[in-house]
């Protein structure tokens, strides 16, 4: 009993910190890809620039909450709602 709610309380923990990871570096990604398009409109340069910037917000957006959800529940929503608030809560700052 105990061993479970420790382990729950871990992977929301663990939700949350790789939310907000995730969250900050793709904040950052938008706006590499922003400054990136900005700079050289649409070109081969751009897709070159702004290849790893979205090949990152690919995998936070939709593979790391899917692989997450295969191991817990828990973890998965802490994420996906940790991801989404600062994501919103930075593009109001904007």
């Amino acid at each position: 009993m105990l061993d479970e709610v420790a382990s729950q309380i871990l992977y929301g923990l663990s939700g949350f910190l790789f939310g907000v990871f995730s969250c900050r570096y793709g904040t950052i990604s938008t706006n590499k890809m922003k400054a990136a398009w900005a700079e050289k409109g649409f070109s081969s340069s751009f897709l070159l620039t702004a290849l790893p910037s979205f090949i990152f917000l690919v995998i936070a957006v939709f593979l790391f909450p899917i692989w997450m959800s295969t191991r817990t529940e828990l973890g998965a929503f802490v994420y996906l709602a940790t991801f989404i608030y600062y994501t919103a809560r930075n593009r109001r700052k904007k």
